[in-house]
């Protein structure tokens, strides 16, 4: 999983996978993008304006993610709302 964070358009991209190739966006919400491969897995998620609250438990349940990446991805969240990115300084962004 590769996690990055571009601070001046504010937005957070989330890789699954390197180099799989992106069959379909779907849109989650207004500012939550989902890629999926041809078999409908989850290659990665952008999400606009990442520290408000983003519908991380409506994607792991309306897409196929592996246990390990919903695992990660939940570690992602913290706050006191939860579904938000936890970030503070974009450098400690890239995992």
């Amino acid at each position: 999983m590769k996690v990055q964070y571009d601070q001046a358009a504010g937005v957070l991209y989330i890789t699954l996978a390197e180099g799989a190739q992106v069959s379909r966006t779907v849109q989650v919400d207004a500012g939550t993008l989902v890629d999926l491969d041809r078999f409908g897995s989850v290659r990665g998620i952008e999400v606009i304006r990442p520290g408000r609250t983003w519908p991380l438990d409506e994607i792991l349940s309306r897409f196929s993610v592996a246990d390990a990446d919903a695992h990660l991805l939940r570690e992602l969240q913290s706050g006191p709302d939860s579904g938000r990115y936890a970030f503070a300084d974009p450098l400690h962004v890239v995992a």
